[in-house]
């Protein structure tokens, strides 16, 4: 019997590179975008639920729970000598962001039940409704609607759309709500009442529901727009939850509720006559006894998710199945033997962070809302699939509506590499890139922004994508620097592969590059990445302010402004010089300046030191309890979501919750990227950096306080 590995988070964040290095100079990732922080991000007007990827014409499809579609058009990267070359033209006309949008389409009267592009090329795509039951297929060319078919049935999530001499689109046939049982109840009653000893010829409403049971996978041709399906297809007894298709083999990966994973081929089943077809002589084992197929059955557990990786430059194909009990299988092509189990269950995350395992990199209280989060996920059936069993009539019933909330009809997607040889998983600490022959975590892309998304679906677009030079052109103010591929003063062109993400419960898609702003300390980074380009709600227009800042903003009028850009910690164990950020944090350095001026902090002491996180003082009574502004009380929080916790050396604010500084504050020894939005960044240290690391070496009690005082003697402003 083939052993399996069992690779359990903690093995895999052992191996995590987490060097400042660009990880793509050390593994070879070229065309995996590694970056901690998300490049741009833009908006629908409700939640986003799904998006997908032409690999031939360069487009990123998203639809969100309005039945929304969005056509996006991706963008050439630019290099740095296009930049510079068209620098003079970037006021008018600013660089281009990875994505442009092209058209937008209200395709359906409620959620998407499913978006794909056609396999293997993208030349088409096609949107299920999940309460009208019409598939709408698009021309991705053309960006524009090429058919549509109203169905009348109850489409599920699962769904593949294949290019083949006509349009064939496979899509399930969901697990009906509790509404609709009802209703179908009632409906057969009415029927059976309406009986009686008289012919009356047939009853009208006798016939009314002809839904596929659930557990059929329907076929329909893009090219006849037929609403009868080609053919229907009956491998499954249980709704399907999850299909994924080899195109160079023809082969359908399926699961369903009852844990049933099958492989079957598309040609076979479209030509058999019932939809049906034994004959194992297409796929790529004899007798599916043969096989690891059974392994969710024997644990009690389905799929909710299935990527395939196709084989290439001789490597066999593998397929990955997420699973309801947050654990990953890797299954081998063509012997569809299970490989290895990397495990994602909380348990495993609590004995993790409880080992205070350096990997996680997250205080308690950052941990304990992801923790939240996760419960909040899973009380939204996000990983069972959006089903649930009856426990009394063994029924399954989908637990979403059309009036279901927006993230409720989120879905969870991992996705291959074009070469099948890295695994892109989204957890809990951000979007892990799992080298699949080694089971190692070579990457954890977004892990800066994890504090505040939690990423779900994810695809990868791959590099080269197709450019419009006129318009490209256009844009940059006429200068061929910026379509040029051939001359990079020596280096090769910028890879312009994306990562597409969606995170949970938000109304934007995430495009993260292998250029991350905020590492590169752009301007205003953070406020030109989130684009409004639809109409902002309160969260929008709270993040696109300064967080936390109370409408009577604090202006000159109401204070004196302190013009000092640098402070000296004079300390025991030697000086620390701090770059002050006055004009971004106004009240906040007035408060630090004026507690410095006026002696308040001399003598004060370090009275907490956490090795590997920071070190805290500005409490005059040097238990953490005390300390006040020069207001007296507390102040507003003057938070900048330029100003983050994303490096070392980042000097905060200590508060006990949303606007209630004093004169307490940190340094922190390791990015903290948890504490963005909740604590005010006024300062970055420059000089000093080893009195830092000198002060967090002293020993501690169990309570974070140093056994020896260290002090504050003086702070000098200039």
């Amino acid at each position: 019997m083939t052993s399996i590995r069992k690779r359990h988070h903690d093995e895999l964040a052992n191996d995590h590179h987490d060097s400042s290095t660009p990880i793509s100079q050390t593994t070879p990732l070229q065309d995996i975008p590694t970056t901690h922080h998300y490049a741009v991000s833009y908006m629908h007007r409700s939640t986003v639920t799904h998006s997908c990827v032409s690999l031939r014409h360069g487009y990123v499809l998203t639809g969100s729970t309005d039945g929304v579609v969005k056509f996006w058009k991706r963008s050439a990267a630019v290099s740095p000598a296009a930049s510079t070359a068209a620098s003079t033209n970037q006021k008018e006309n600013p660089p281009t962001r990875c994505l442009e949008f092209v058209k937008s389409y209200i395709s359906h009267a409620g959620p998407l039940a499913a978006l794909v592009c056609s396999s293997p090329d993208g030349n088409s795509a096609a949107s299920v409704g999940f309460a009208d039951g019409t598939v709408k297929f698009y021309d991705v060319a053309s960006f524009d609607v090429a058919g549509m078919i109203r169905t009348g049935f109850p489409l599920g999530r699962a769904a593949v759309l294949l290019e083949r001499e006509e349009g064939i689109l496979l899509v399930s046939v969901r697990a009906r709500t509790k509404e609709e049982l009802r209703e179908r109840e009632k409906r057969m009653r009415g029927d059976k009442n309406n009986d009686d000893d008289d012919d009356d010829g047939p009853n009208p409403n006798s016939d009314k529901d002809k839904s596929p049971p659930p557990g059929s996978i329907l076929i329909f041709s893009s090219t006849t727009l037929s609403p009868e399906p080609l053919r229907i297809v009956s491998y499954h007894a249980s709704p399907v939850t999850s299909m994924a298709y080899h195109s160079q083999k023809q082969w359908i990966v399926s699961g369903d509720v009852s844990g049933v994973l099958e492989v079957w081929n598309v040609s076979a089943a479209i030509n058999a006559s019932n939809g049906n077809n034994d004959d194992y002589s297409l796929l790529p084992f004899q007798s599916k006894i043969d096989t690891d197929l059974y392994a969710l059955m024997k644990k009690k557990t389905y799929a909710i998710d299935i990527a395939i990786a196709e084989s290439s430059h001789g490597n066999r194909g593998l397929f990955a199945i997420y699973s309801t009990d947050r654990k990953i299988r890797l299954f081998s092509l063509p012997e569809c033997k299970l490989l290895c189990i990397y495990d994602e269950r909380m348990k495993v995350y609590d004995g993790l962070f409880a080992s205070k395992s350096k990997s996680m990199g997250i205080d308690a209280i950052e941990y304990g809302n992801r923790a939240a989060l996760e419960r909040e996920m899973e009380d939204a059936c996000l990983f069972s699939g959006g089903m649930m069993m009856n426990p009394t009539t063994k029924q399954t019933v989908c637990t979403l509506t059309s009036h279901s909330d927006g993230s409720h009809h989120q879905l969870l997607r991992m996705s291959f590499d074009n070469t099948g040889k890295y695994l892109l998983l989204p957890t809990i600490v951000g979007i892990k890139v799992i080298n699949i022959r080694t089971n190692a975590v070579v990457a954890t892309v977004g892990k800066g922004d994890a504090s505040s998304l939690r990423f779900l679906h994810v695809c990868l677009c791959p590099g080269d994508a197709k450019v419009d030079q006129q318009l490209q052109l256009a844009r940059m103010g006429g200068s061929s620097a910026a379509i040029s591929h051939k001359t990079y003063e020596g280096s090769a062109p910028p890879n312009d592969s994306l990562i597409i993400a969606l995170a949970y419960g938000k109304r934007r898609f995430y495009a993260f590059s292998h250029h991350d702003p905020l590492l590169d300390e752009e301007h205003d980074a953070q406020q030109s990445r989130d684009v409004l380009n639809e109409p902002p709600d309160a969260s929008d227009l709270l993040e696109a302010s300064h967080l936390g800042r109370s409408d009577n903003d604090f202006n000159a009028a109401n204070a004196k402004l302190t013009t000092a850009t640098t402070a000296i910690l004079r300390t025991t164990h030697g000086d620390i010089t701090i770059k002050l950020f006055p004009k971004e944090t106004p009240k906040t350095i007035q408060n630090f300046i004026g507690h410095a001026q006026s002696g308040y902090y001399d003598n004060v002491i370090f009275h907490r030191i956490i090795p590997g996180f920071m070190i805290q003082t500005g409490d005059p009574l040097g238990d953490g309890t005390g300390g006040e502004s020069i207001w007296g009380g507390e102040f507003e929080d003057e938070i900048r979501r330029e100003l983050r916790h994303d490096r070392p050396f980042t000097v905060s604010m200590a508060n006990a919750g949303p606007n209630t500084n004093g004169s307490q504050f940190f340094i922190t020894t390791v990015p903290t990227p948890w504490l963005d939005n909740k604590h005010t960044v006024f300062g970055r240290v420059t000089g000093g950096m080893e009195v830092v690391m000198s002060i967090e070496g002293v020993k501690t009690d169990d309570l974070d306080r140093p056994l020896t005082e260290v002090k504050i003697l003086s702070v000098d402003v200039s």
